[in-house]
């Protein structure tokens, strides 16, 4: 941009927020090189807020959203990239390497020596994402590198049996959650506990968890009901589906966390067994990924008589779902109805199913000795350093 544009605009700053303020963030970001004025303003938290509120006006884009998929080294995709793909129909063994761009990012906090399985995904919320490695979380905007280290929580140390992280709104707060179910450790029965961190307090608070098993004498059993795995957030809520017992792998029970009020709601009934939970268009979804895929998404949230049916694929409609692919993770439902997955196959991959073709094609395949728990985000400027987005 000439010098001259730039200053006329520094003149009018009223005017000049306005139209910063509807661009894209990855435009914003070259911008900040304009000038030291321009730097400042796409930084400070008001322009944030305004930039977030017009966005959020737009509803949920493709153009905006990028998928993480691995952490070593972090890789990123951009999700519109999808929608032009070709040779869709192809057998699944043309895979080629240069189908989508993919973005190397750096993580703010060194990796080298942490075992891949030591490396959890809690979730990601207004572009912020949440990620555990050993006993350490970090909160970390990939968009902007910005990134805050959060204290380890105090008194009883648990493994994540389920977790989730997702933004209190009633409190203008981002919140991360952890929970463990009733056990035996090495020091003796232990009971079921859900810690949460509020960025606003920057403390970890503990409370009991939901009741789930018996007591045979003075300990747990073991074949109770659980939760797994990272929840989907929306509307205020992270969700898990509850299993009967540990080794089921589908269920017909969602159960929902309030991020306000910290404490578990009632319990939400499904129309079928699923295996898990995703959120799309800000609207939460559950589905099935074994012998057949179903996606059902809830149209109107709490109102169960809106879950509905999006995406029902069989070996009759499908053939290679038995001949190629044994398993299909659905990850992220595009605009134009293409469904974004992994999918298992002779090694693992990201794969776009596209109904129209009734054909899979594969897109990337990340380092199979590591299967990160991929998280589509959306690109923002909010800071988890500070976090607020109360309303202008």
């Amino acid at each position: 941009m000439p010098d001259g544009c730039a200053a006329v605009l520094n003149d009018h700053e009223d005017i000049l927020v306005e139209i910063l303020a509807r661009l894209p963030v990855k435009t914003l970001m070259r911008f900040r090189c304009v000038c030291t004025t321009w730097r400042s303003l796409i930084a400070d938290p008001h322009f944030v807020k305004k930039h977030m509120k017009y966005h959020a006006e737009r509803g949920v884009n493709d153009d905006d959203m990028r998928l993480l998929f691995s952490m070593k080294p972090p890789s990123t995709m951009a999700l519109t990239d999808l929608k032009g793909l070709k040779d869709a129909g192809q057998d699944l063994k043309s895979f080629r390497e240069d189908r989508v761009a993919i973005r190397e990012l750096e993580f703010p906090v060194c990796l080298d020596f942490v075992q891949h399985s030591d490396i959890v995904n809690f979730g990601s919320c207004n572009g912020i994402i949440c990620v555990q490695f050993r006993k350490d979380f970090v909160l970390w905007n990939p968009c902007t590198g910005d990134h805050k280290v959060l204290p380890k929580p105090s008194g009883v140390s648990f493994y994540s049996q389920y977790y989730g992280f997702g933004y209190d709104e009633i409190n203008d707060d981002y919140k991360v959650v952890k929970g463990s179910h009733n056990e035996i450790g090495v020091d003796g029965p232990m009971k079921a506990m859900v810690q949460v961190f509020s960025l606003r307090r920057g403390t970890w608070n503990t409370y009991p968890g939901p009741r789930n098993s018996c007591m045979i004498g003075n300990y747990p059993c073991q074949m109770n009901s659980c939760m797994k795995g990272q929840g989907g957030f929306v509307n205020g809520v992270l969700h898990w589906l509850r299993f009967e017992e540990r080794c089921k792998t589908e269920s017909r029970e969602i159960m929902p966390f309030s991020l306000a009020e910290e404490k578990f709601l009632e319990a939400m009934s499904l129309p079928y067994e699923f295996g898990g939970i995703l959120i799309c268009q800000n609207r939460l979804c559950v589905h099935s990924d074994r012998a057949m895929v179903r996606i059902m998404m809830m149209k109107e949230y709490g109102v169960k008589e809106s879950w509905t049916e999006v995406l029902y694929i069989t070996y009759h409609t499908v053939p290679e779902i038995y001949d190629e692919i044994c398993k299909v993770t659905p990850l992220w439902i595009l605009e134009n109805g293409d469904v974004l997955a992994y999918t298992v196959q002779q090694g693992v991959y990201l794969s776009v199913y596209k109904p129209k073709d009734k054909a899979f094609t594969n897109v990337i395949r990340p380092e199979v000795s590591y299967m990160f728990e991929a998280i589509a985000y959306k690109e923002t400027l909010v800071s988890p350093i500070t976090g607020s987005l109360r309303d202008i």
